[in-house]
């Protein structure tokens, strides 16, 4: 079994910006907080869960099929689910690109739909995850999404989209890329060879 998830991988610029970002959080909470690492950040799209290796070769060939734009993508906002007063996640939300991401999310879900992937019940809601609260604590958090919201962050393009398998350990979960795919917003979007992998 493989455990997946399909997203986008966020630019150097971002992963770079996010430690500093999250020290500085931490100061303003006595709450215990697993904070996103910069090599894992990404905004996820689907999350499809343990799946049998046996069928990730159709999940790759239905997730080619999508044919959506590239897009702009930029942080803006900061939020808390389920609300601010009892975190169990902080997220950045988007400045731009939230429709764009959830068109995507929608396109990602009819594909795999299509060959078997359960369909999400819940409403996409297209973030950033800062980090996982492990023992809220009462009180209201909305200085640090306030603290959070601050940062400046550039818009950047969406080129691509990634199929991950996510491998959980003691010293938090690693993300390896079984396949990208491009955005161009031309009928039938190709995977691209390995050769073509790189940064945004």
């Amino acid at each position: 079994m493989a455990r997946l998830f399909v997203g986008i991988g966020l630019p150097e610029t971002y992963r770079q910006s996010l430690s500093p970002l999250t020290t500085s959080l931490s100061r303003l909470t006595d709450n215990c907080i697993n904070w996103s690492r910069p090599d894992t950040w990404h905004l996820t799209l689907k999350f499809l869960g343990e799946t049998e290796e046996a069928r990730i070769p159709a999940i790759k060939d239905a997730l080619s099929t999508l044919d959506f734009p590239r897009f702009t993508l930029q942080a803006g906002g900061a939020g808390a689910f389920p609300n601010a007063q009892r975190p169990k996640v902080l997220w950045l939300g988007l400045a731009q690109g939230a429709d764009q991401a959830a068109g995507l999310a929608s396109g990602i879900e009819d594909a795999l739909a299509a060959v078997g992937v359960p369909r999400e019940q819940k409403r996409f809601r297209p973030h950033l995850t800062l980090g996982r609260v492990r023992r809220p604590g009462p009180g209201n958090h909305q200085p640090l999404l306030d603290a959070a919201a601050q940062t400046q962050w550039p818009p950047f393009t969406v080129n691509r989209f990634t199929l991950y398998q996510s491998t959980l350990a003691p010293t938090g979960a690693t993300h390896t890329a079984l396949a990208e795919f491009a955005l161009a917003g031309r009928r039938g979007l190709r995977r691209l060879r390995e050769g073509e992998r790189g940064n945004f």
